[in-house]
């Protein structure tokens, strides 16, 4: 079974060529160096790479600098409202321009059964969030990894608590965990941008109960705080915020924009 991409030629290139060239912009002059570490976390944006691709290419740049991954779990939101609640695409692969990445059926339907869920894999079928991922890593680590791929309709935070707890026992060397959100949407520069910073103050001190707090209680539009609280309650030591912007930085139209923020969470430095 394989999940093909969807997005390719409107979110990210679809031609090699292209995709290849968007990437060494990115990646330009990092050191690559094939270290394993402990798991590590990062949070980046999943809009149109010509808005957010280069704040994404921040944490993925980081931490490339550093590692080499064999698993890699996905977790974004579920914009399309198809499928379960929680759904775990748990056989098969994905492909890109790239070419396939398997998925670790394995742990797939570990954690399945593990939280006793009825999966329903076609909430995948029409989500960007996790896709636009894939280039980066596939740019690096070719097909010398496994994915793992998590979308959430239920954000509540008893159930990300409650997938967080899966999870831990699970995570080993060599895995990354990527959440993947935007954050505060179509509000002018000057609101979304003081929205934005609550959101990225709770990160940084970790705080997962102040994080739905500041979304409730200011009504802030970020659409995979559920991937992002999975990460805080992960209970990593350390948290850098590596850069944030928003789509009026591209487009120069700041009366109705999206904000976008990449991080890294991990246990050592």
């Amino acid at each position: 079974m394989i999940r093909r991409a969807r997005f390719s030629g409107s979110f990210y290139p679809q031609n090699i060529e292209k995709l290849n060239e968007l990437m060494n912009f990115y990646y330009d002059n990092i050191k690559l160096c094939n270290k394993y570490s402990e798991p590590i976390g990062i949070i980046v944006p999943h809009a149109g790479y010509i808005y957010s691709g280069k704040i994404a290419a921040l944490a993925y740049k980081k931490i490339f600098n550093t590692s080499n991954f064999k698993r890699v779990f996905l977790i974004g939101p579920n914009h399309s409202g198809i499928g379960s609640n929680i759904s775990i695409y748990d056989e098969g692969s994905w492909e890109t321009p790239y070419g396939k990445i398997k998925v670790d059926t394995k742990i797939a339907k570990k954690i399945i059964e593990t939280l006793n869920i009825n999966n329903d894999i076609s909430a995948h079928y029409y989500e960007h969030s996790l896709e636009v991922q894939l280039p980066f890593l596939q740019y690096v680590l070719k097909d010398n990894f496994s994915i793992v791929p998590i979308t959430l309709k239920d954000q509540s935070f008893l159930t990300v608590k409650n997938i967080a707890k899966v999870l831990k026992p699970l995570l080993k060397k060599g895995d990354l965990i990527i959440a993947s959100t935007d954050l505060n949407h179509y509000e002018k520069q000057e609101i979304t941008y003081e929205k934005d910073l609550k959101i990225i103050k709770a990160i940084e001190q970790k705080d997962v109960e102040d994080l739905y707090i500041q979304i409730e209680t200011n009504d802030i539009t970020m659409c995979g705080y559920g991937a992002v609280g999975i990460l805080l309650n992960l209970e990593f030591k350390d948290v850098n915020i590596l850069g944030h912007t928003t789509s009026g930085d591209v487009t120069y139209d700041y009366s109705s924009v999206v904000g976008y923020m990449s991080a890294i969470l991990k246990n050592s430095v």
